[in-house]
């Protein structure tokens, strides 16, 4: 009896485990996204999201990672040091570290700082970064071949598009002979990259005739805040030291002044290129670089073949083609007469 109340006990108990084994679903993979300058507010999905990261995460679904299903975001933030220049690079790689320490699968970073911090921490993460040069960040000796726990996407590859942007300027408007090189520089002081960047547009410039100033701005106010008009004042500026053309650098920082940069180049009148579409849409002329969008899907498709098993150092990093979008109807506006043969490079046509 005792022997078969405990076969019966058995049996009865085994249904009851059989939920418990049902219920262990797979762990989610944990992907740390991080900006160091945009608040984590604006690293989401929807219409109160930066569009480039909509973009990312739109591109991670088709990729086959859905948040909640297989994949779980922590957003990360150096915003808060926007307003303090003393050790804000410090700070950002900072983060970094932290960021590693908490062991996700994989770091998304916009930041050099931040991407750097998580690759050298003490337990390094896999990382991939979304930077403009990353080679001359010091993340990557090779864009081909990364090596180490570091991949991505290079937005501005190098210095050669600036000295492309130089020449596609002097092609819409040979007449402007003096143009401004307008770049974000702390305390007036470059650093090798950006000194990289104005030398090759200085040296196109040379080439086509043209005499190219650097117009330096630096929007961040001692420990106090930010000077939202930095910028605008440092284009007026070169405009009333006779500048007769403008070009933007390529730099993910000066990215988010584009529309307006662009609105006002059309006010001035001012023939001027810039690295991103948003530029011609607010006004400029014409713009010469990858798709801003494109580079955060194209970040995307980074990530997702980390999470699927593939070494960061084995996955080269991405270059995103540029694309030339011109507008005709701001040509006409401030009385540029552009060519065919420009026009018939152009990836796009605002009329």
């Amino acid at each position: 009896m005792i022997a078969r109340r405990s076969v019966l006990a058995g049996l009865a108990a085994a249904p009851l485990a059989a939920p418990a084994v049902l219920a262990q679903a797979p762990a989610l993979k944990r992907v740390a996204i991080a900006s160091a300058t945009l608040p984590v507010e604006a690293l989401i999905e929807g219409a109160t999201g930066d569009p480039g990261w909509v973009a990312f995460f739109n591109e991670m679904k088709a990729q086959g990672f859905t948040a909640g299903t297989n994949v779980s975001y922590e957003r990360h933030s150096g915003a808060q040091y926007n307003f303090t220049r003393r050790l804000q690079g410090n700070r950002w790689n900072a983060l970094g570290g932290v960021i590693a320490g908490t062991k996700p699968d994989v770091v998304f970073a916009t930041s050099s700082y931040i991407a750097r911090g998580a690759g050298t921490a003490e337990n390094p993460a896999s990382v991939v970064f979304l930077l403009g040069d990353p080679v001359g960040a010091g993340l990557v000796s090779d864009l081909a071949n990364p090596g180490g726990n570091m991949t991505g996407v290079a937005a501005a590859a190098g210095a050669t598009r600036e000295a492309a942007r130089l020449a596609l300027l002097h092609e819409a408007a040979p007449a402007a002979t003096r143009a401004a090189y307008l770049i974000k520089s702390q305390a007036i002081s470059p650093t090798p990259w950006l000194l990289g960047q104005i030398a090759a547009a200085q040296g196109a410039a040379a080439a086509n005739g043209v005499t190219v100033t650097p117009a330096y701005f630096d929007d961040v106010l001692d420990d106090v805040g930010l000077d939202g008009n930095a910028h605008l004042r440092a284009v007026l500026d070169a405009t009333k030291a006779g500048a007769q053309g403008l070009q933007i650098a390529e730099a993910l920082d000066l990215s988010e002044f584009s529309p307006v940069l662009g609105g006002m180049a059309l006010a001035l009148k001012l023939p001027a290129i810039a690295p991103w579409r948003d530029f011609v849409v607010g006004g400029g002329l014409m713009s010469y670089g990858p798709n801003y969008n494109e580079l955060f899907k194209t970040a995307a498709q980074q990530v997702a073949r980390v999470l699927k098993g593939d070494k960061p150092g084995a996955i080269p990093v991405a270059v995103p083609a540029p694309e030339l979008v011109v507008s005709q109807r701001n040509a006409r506006h401030i009385g540029v007469a552009l060519p065919q043969s420009l026009v018939g490079k152009a990836k796009e046509v605002l009329n």
